[in-house]
């Protein structure tokens, strides 16, 4: 049996599908990667969900500030809680990455090991320690101990739909 695909979703992705339903829209790269999650499986096997009590305290954060999401905010975020195997306490802070919410994000997935962080804000991620595989689209952080593909959800979709993970 191969090892589950570990997926960091940066907060961006839970945002864009929590509207999308909203809005009465199916089965945008957004949702569907959502569901994947949801569901623990892809195309090619299972999938775990890597992320923190940081990235899900500034989750409910957001929430509570998009007006027609308020109300749902904390369930939201305790049912994205719930599909996480275990939920890390964030990074250490010592990534060079301008934004903090984007280093807490990165750092989660190096903390967790996960395979793969799916950005629609791919540019935000891209440091000294990023090599860029697809501009825009795919690149690879490298750490002493562990490297993570950063992924746009459109190239994510596809790859997990395939079950043709690089």
């Amino acid at each position: 049996m191969c090892k589950p695909l570990r997926l960091c979703l940066d907060l961006n992705i839970w945002c864009a599908a929590l509207l999308a339903d909203i809005k009465g829209n199916k089965n945008s790269a957004c949702q569907s990667i959502v569901n994947f999650v949801r569901c623990g499986k892809y195309a090619s096997g299972k999938i775990e969900l890597v992320i923190s009590w940081g990235m899900l305290n500034r989750l409910e954060k957001v929430l509570l500030r998009l007006t027609p999401l308020a109300k749902d905010a904390s369930f939201y975020v305790n049912a994205i809680a719930n599909y996480a195997p275990q939920l890390t306490l964030g990074g250490t802070g010592v990534i060079a990455i301008d934004d903090i919410e984007d280093q807490l994000v990165l750092e989660t997935a190096l903390a967790g090991k996960a395979d793969m962080l799916i950005t629609a804000n791919f540019q935000d991620f891209l440091n000294k320690d990023v090599e860029i595989i697809i501009p825009q689209k795919h690149g690879i952080y490298h750490s002493p101990n562990h490297n993570i593909n950063i992924i746009h959800p459109y190239l994510a979709i596809n790859w997990l739909n395939q079950g043709n993970i690089p």
